[in-house]
């Protein structure tokens, strides 16, 4: 029930409520304030980053509900090193046996010349032979179908071979009542060979599952080392999508659970995932009260949350989508009706922040031991730069969904085997960088406790400050 709804609430208290909320976050605002301004996160541009553990969603260009050039010019800057795509069966093979790739070549060649690598969905049916292109359509299921699918693949992986090494095969298949999991093995198999046939290291990804559900994975790979063709899966991708991101984890160690029990060799992606940037009644995430802010929390959330646990992940999407019924919300780029950007939002900003900190150089340190004053639940991974040692550590508070508040707690802190020279306090969500006071540290060799930190619902950083590229504050 919203306050405003309540039968006992009058304006009088209403207006208490609302001015001891601005007195705490004013509050908050002055201890923030006294950790002197250094600057703010600098982006990095994806080429000038080797590698990383994101990727960004640049689905649906196969079905035209957004147009690449319309955005391209975003996605270099945003700094994630990788994007999903379909790769559209039937855009492609507008007459059978007749391919036009054109289209294609001119996404995929110009997402590699700006330093991103493209992941290809190959997914979605072709009338020309059976399946249709809407979401949910049933897959190829009859031999002929499922060849000629395969064979569009196959020329896909000789095509692209130098510049694409995964390949996805369909979209959330299992998850619908239209299909089983002997279907789908039939298609994924066929698929795969004919991939590997033309590329024998091409990476394959398996079953892009609607929610998590390790049931399905388990029948899945049951069926695969069945027909012993284990051999063909490298990683199994799922979608999670809750209103609380970290309320998942659970589940999704039960699918790596799983997934170990029948080859340690595969591992797990999370492939599609992203929060909408205002309410929304259809799909994913509905009717819940989102807004820009919250979802730049969520999606922080969800990329940090898979990374402190070794996933490779990805935001869905760098654009909102024209779905024939409606806007999909969930991009980090505002489009309209013509799908044009309007505008990028807060979480294209928040994502940045994030690419231009997190990639190859950092490696997680596990078990990182630390306590805390705090009285909510805190997410808290640690992770230092691979040739000086120093560390960077994550903190968010996980109990509830992304709120719109702006206001922090203030907590005490403490690690043993911390290393750090100059350490700063970072929003990743704002990109604020401030120095944390010589007064709120107290340091015994490698043990420092650091005094009133403010935390919130979204991830800061405590930091050595060379880990983090940022602007003068002049």
């Amino acid at each position: 029930m919203k306050i405003m709804d309540h039968p006992i609430m009058d304006k009088r208290l209403l207006s208490s409520i609302l001015f001891l909320l601005t007195l705490s976050y004013s509050t908050v605002l002055a201890q923030t304030s006294e950790f002197s301004h250094l600057g703010n996160v600098s982006s990095r541009y994806a080429k000038d980053i080797q590698a990383s553990n994101w990727s960004v969603g640049a689905e649906t260009m196969d079905r035209d509900y957004t147009i690449y050039n319309n955005w391209k010019e975003y996605l270099g800057p945003l700094g994630i090193k990788k994007a999903r795509l379909q790769a559209g069966w039937a855009k492609t093979e507008y007459q059978k046996g007749y391919y036009n790739f054109a289209w294609l070549d001119n996404i995929i060649y110009d997402m590699v010349g700006q330093g991103v690598e493209p992941w290809l969905n190959v997914s979605y049916g072709n009338p020309l032979y059976s399946g249709g292109t809407k979401l949910g359509a049933a897959m190829p299921k009859d031999s002929a179908s499922i060849a000629s699918f395969a064979a569009w693949a196959k020329l896909l992986a000789a095509r692209y071979k130098e510049v694409v090494d995964e390949y996805e095969i369909w979209n959330e298949g299992i998850h619908s009542k239209k299909n089983t999991v002997d279907e789908y093995a039939d298609l994924y198999i066929a698929t795969a060979e004919a991939i590997r046939s033309v590329q024998p290291k091409a990476r394959l990804l398996a079953m892009a599952i609607a929610g998590i559900h390790p049931e399905l994975a388990d029948g899945f790979l049951a069926e695969m080392q069945k027909r012993s063709k284990l051999h063909l899966v490298d990683q199994i991708t799922y979608h999670p999508y809750r209103p609380n991101p970290d309320e998942v984890y659970e589940e999704v160690l039960e699918l790596r659970a799983v997934v170990n029990r029948y080859d340690p060799r595969i591992t797990i992606r999370q492939g599609e995932n992203g929060a909408p940037s205002q309410y929304r009644n259809t799909k994913a995430l509905r009717n819940y009260p989102w807004s820009e802010t919250s979802q730049s929390k969520w999606a922080l959330r969800r990329m940090l949350g898979d990374l402190g646990r070794d996933i490779e992940t990805s935001y869905f999407s760098i654009v909102d989508l024209n779905y024939p019924d409606e806007i999909n919300r969930k991009g980090t780029l505002e489009s309209d009706t013509t799908k044009k950007v309007v505008k990028a939002k807060p979480v294209y900003y928040a994502l940045q922040h994030l690419a231009a900190i997190f990639d190859n150089t950092l490696a997680r340190v596990p078990n990182y031991a630390y306590t805390t004053s705090a009285d909510s639940s805190l997410s808290c991974f640690a992770y230092q730069h691979k040739a000086t040692g120093q560390q960077v550590i994550t903190l968010w508070m996980d109990g509830n969904v992304p709120s719109d508040s702006e206001a922090y707690q203030t907590m005490d802190f403490s690690v043993s085997g911390g290393n750090f020279n100059e350490t700063v306090w970072v929003d990743l969500r704002t990109g604020e960088v401030r120095k944390i006071p010589e007064e709120n540290i107290q340091q015994k060799g490698t043990q420092y406790t650091f005094s009133n930190i403010p935390v919130y619902d979204s991830p800061v950083l405590i930091a050595d400050k060379s880990l983090i590229p940022h602007s003068s504050s002049n």
